[in-house]
């Protein structure tokens, strides 16, 4: 008896953990989307390939402009490991393009632990610090993107 009275404590809580899990995992994701705002991400609305917004370089926080200064100069880079990186566009969120063609930087965020949630990614460079034929911005590392302008 006692022995069943454990398996039953063990599945109770086996259970009761997984809901747990489950109510974080909906509410986390809730609680990722970006507030819109100039510091965040230009939109509310989810990106994809086809109606990506547009957003005005002046508008973003400033150290979007600071790292495409960086871009442009091949550094230095935030992360030098990671910054200059193939960016897969995984969840095609970009406008579809060879493997290869998006490369990935870091932007810093003074409100957040390093490396922060914000990237700029570029696309049609032909090699470190040359000049992108496309700039993306993301504030809250690829959930939502817009297509810089002003650059």
């Amino acid at each position: 008896m006692k022995r069943r009275n454990r398996r039953m404590s063990v599945l109770g809580a086996v259970v009761v953990l997984g809901v747990v899990w489950l109510l974080l995992s909906f509410l986390n994701r809730s609680l990722v989307q970006p507030a819109t705002s100039n510091s965040s991400s230009p939109s509310g609305t989810s990106s994809s390939s086809a109606t990506i917004p547009n957003c005005q370089l002046s508008e973003l926080p400033k150290q979007v402009a600071e790292a495409v200064k960086t871009v442009r100069t091949n550094g230095p880079y935030l992360r030098p490991r990671n910054d200059g990186g193939i960016f897969g566009n995984n969840e095609h969120l970009l406008p579809s393009r060879p493997n290869g063609y998006y490369k990935e930087y870091t932007v810093s965020d003074p409100t957040s632990s390093f490396p922060g949630p914000r990237r700029l990614v570029t696309g049609g460079q032909v090699g470190g610090g040359s000049e992108p034929t496309e700039w993306f911005y993301t504030a809250d590392h690829y959930v939502h993107f817009c297509r810089v302008q002003g650059t």
